[in-house]
Parts: structure tokens; sequence; C-alpha cells
């Protein structure tokens, strides 16, 4: 079993409701607008890397902010029964990982993001238009 299978049955076994890892991204991807994320870009990597199929990358205007996406995230989520792996960053931090298995989230201050660019290192991933996540939601 790779990498990719150990963490997609560790973390998204099909749920009651029958959302697939998608659905799941479309969902995070509303829940942080619902809590005015900025410039929220849902990446495709499946090609790219065997640790996640999308990543999901979030402005925030301040730390408060970072941590009220995150939450709201999770929470969403855990309501589907889409439980979290792991999260990286903590209260007062810049830039919060969430760790879903199949869809990593990544919340971050402006500042971070710009320095970091992650959208350009995963450049050769697929841009999910913004008008198919906010139409599922």
């Amino acid at each position: 079993m790779s990498l990719k299978q150990k963490r997609k049955t560790s973390s998204t076994k099909k749920t009651k409701i029958g959302l697939n890892d998608l659905d799941f991204a479309f969902i995070a991807a509303n829940a942080a607008n619902e809590k005015k994320g900025e410039n929220i870009l849902l990446l495709d990597v499946s090609k790219l890397t065997v640790i996640s199929d999308y990543f999901l990358i979030v402005t925030a205007k301040s730390i408060p902010q970072i941590e009220a996406i995150s939450k709201h995230i999770e929470e969403t989520l855990l309501k589907l029964n889409y439980k979290m792996i792991s999260k990286e960053g903590f209260v007062g931090s810049n830039w919060i990982v969430l760790d879903f298995g199949n869809l990593i989230v990544h919340i971050m201050s402006e500042k971070e993001r710009n320095y970091y660019k992650l959208e350009r290192f995963w450049s050769n991933g697929i841009i999910i238009d913004k008008k198919k996540w906010e139409k599922a939601s």
C-alpha cells in the first residue's frame, strides 16, 4: 500500500453521506469563505505528490481570523465525519496547517503567503475554479 493510500484510508473512509475528497475540499473552501478568508485557492495536486490530492490556501488579515477560519473548517468537516489527521501551528501563529489526508489546508497571514509563495511552488497543480466550489455550497 502506498503512502497516499495509507493516508487516504486513515482519513476519508466513505462517509455516511457519500461525499468524496473533492466535495470536502469544496466544503472547506466555502467554510473559509464564510469566515472572510481572502485569496482562497484550491489546487488539485494529485498528479504532483503522494501526500495529498488537494491543497487549500487561504489568506487571513489577522491572527484571530486565522484561528477562526481554522476552527470553522475543522468543525464543519468534523460534522460531516471527515476527520483531521494533524494540525500544525499554534495560538498566535501566522500560519496554521490542517491535514485531513487528501486535503491539506494552509491558513496564513498575507506576509507569510507572500514570503513562501506556495501557489508558485505548486504552480503545476490544477487550479479549481472558484465558481465550482462556490456553486457546490
